[in-house]
């Protein structure tokens, strides 16, 4: 390899500052081109002819945490070893010129490279090796250190431990942390938040977490909130609000190509249908989310979702095969993990198996706006083929040129609806019904009622339940079956 000119050195310093940025973006593959003519064989060390010793431990550790990152978003295989070798390649130079700061940073990355394949006892020790130098609380290395360190608390369900952190150390953050490492506190404060119970901390902390990270330019980390925010709604039960939250994240998983990250989302997916009681549609689910996990080096992702299965199997009454998916989970988790994962697994398979003996199928409150179901309806034969609908009471009678009258009783059949189209939405965040004629641009849905001012919602904070075919009168009407007029619309 010929070494760097002059003029490319003093370029380099230029590059390994734009890298770090990108890198906080998530932009890897863009980082990735940016290294050309420097690294173009992922498999083999950077060049670093011509560079001092400092520049050439940056450039290792650029290309080091730069292949992790990559590596768990793409599947590369054994994608975090290499990581870890140029790592360990730059500390070993930093530690020569002594760079405490930059020595620690490596070990940031070590931590997490472990992390990735679930080797959680070797990453906590690089993190408190991390956490053993002399440098300043307010430096972003230290801060990162907290933040990666309460990720493996995650991990090891240290809940409590991670709010009395967070707590003690918010204002350090709000001081000093850039927005990526702010969205990270805050996300993981919020995760564990959920998982005691405090479902307002967590979903501030969510809230916050997405807003920094939308600050940050992170796309990748913008779906991460998304899936836990979806976490929060289905624990909350509501799971409108949740099957949105993930299917944002999922959406924006697979437009970055993040296939790592779009698996564990449909992970979540499948345990939304988990507790709703719809346990095949879980099980379809969970197997799509295995397609793509089965190819990742992240080994907690994988036995977390190969036990979802097994608990939703448990559900389904097949207990022999529940009981077969678990002991593939647990067998992972003793190779790849720890024994104290594995037996985390076959804890959380015996709660599933308690619950199951007393359960019974959740009813859901029918939000507001919606038919309670005490009426049967009789369809004319126009529109008698339609084999789902829903009833939705009207409220206002801006619709009533059209047939629509307050009061009256709206058949709305869940199908895709076309610009102009009769329609009713439900409102996620408080479950009220609209109904209008529809349009859609840019994200934002807008409902026509003719001579009074157009609705305009969000796409994201809205769900369109369907198409309304017909109409009813059931004032005053004692029996139990309506006749529906089709709308000649």
């Amino acid at each position: 390899m010929n070494p760097l000119h002059p003029q490319v050195v003093r370029a380099h310093k230029e590059l390994l500052q734009e890298l770090f940025v990108l890198e906080r973006r998530g932009s890897f593959d863009q980082a990735l081109a940016e290294l050309r003519g420097v690294w173009d064989n992922v498999s083999e060390p950077p060049n670093v002819h011509g560079l001092d010793p400092r520049q050439s431990a940056e450039t290792y550790l650029r290309c080091g945490a730069l292949l992790g990152f990559l590596g768990h978003t793409r599947q590369i295989p054994t994608a975090q070893e290499a990581s870890r070798n140029l790592l360990t390649s730059a500390r070993s130079m930093f530690l020569g010129i002594y760079e405490p700061e930059k020595i620690a940073e490596c070990e940031n990355y070590l931590a997490l490279a472990y992390w990735r394949t679930g080797e959680i006892n070797e990453a906590a020790s690089w993190i408190d090796e991390a956490r053993s130098h002399d440098i300043s609380d307010t430096s972003q290395t230290r801060l990162y250190s907290v933040v990666i360190q309460n990720l493996l608390f995650l991990t090891q369900k240290k809940f409590d431990e991670i709010c009395s952190i967070s707590i003690d150390l918010e204002e350090l953050f709000l001081r000093n942390a850039d927005s990526f490492l702010l969205g990270n506190f805050y996300m993981n404060f919020g995760i564990a938040a959920k998982n005691l119970g405090d479902v307002d901390h967590s979903l501030d902390a969510l809230e916050k977490a997405r807003d920094f990270f939308a600050r940050s330019g992170n796309k990748i980390q913008i779906a991460m909130a998304d899936n836990n925010l979806s976490q929060l709604h289905k624990a909350a039960r509501r799971f409108d609000r949740a099957h949105a939250a993930i299917d944002r994240a999922t959406d924006l998983f697979r437009e970055i190509s993040d296939r790592t990250r779009e698996g564990f989302s449909l992970d979540t997916k499948a345990l939304i249908y988990f507790d709703e009681g719809k346990f095949e549609a879980a099980l379809e689910t969970v197997d799509q989310a295995l397609s793509i996990l089965g190819k990742s080096e992240n080994y907690g992702y994988l036995t977390e979702t190969i036990a979802t299965k097994a608990r939703i199997q448990l559900f389904l009454n097949d207990f022999s095969t529940a009981t077969l998916t678990l002991i593939e989970a647990v067998d992972i988790a003793k190779l790849r993990i720890s024994e104290e994962a594995a037996t985390n697994l076959v804890r959380e398979f015996e709660q599933a198996l308690n619950k199951r003996t007393s359960y019974e199928p959740p009813s859901e409150p029918e939000p507001s706006g919606l038919a309670s179901g005490e009426f049967k309806l009789s369809l004319p034969p126009s529109i008698s083929h339609y084999k789902e609908y829903h009833g939705v009471w009207l409220s206002n009678s801006d619709l009533e040129p059209y047939g629509l009258a307050r009061g009256h009783l709206a058949v709305v059949v869940p199908c895709s609806v076309r610009r102009g189209d009769l329609v009713a939405i439900i409102e996620l965040e408080n479950d009220l019904v609209s109904c209008g004629f529809y349009d859609s641009d840019f994200g934002i849905v807008c409902l026509e009622t003719g001579d009074t001012e157009p609705q305009l919602f969000d796409r994201s904070d809205i769900k369109i339940l369907g198409r309304i075919v017909g109409v009813c009168d059931a004032k005053g009407n004692s029996n139990k079956t309506l006749e529906v007029q089709a709308l000649s619309l």
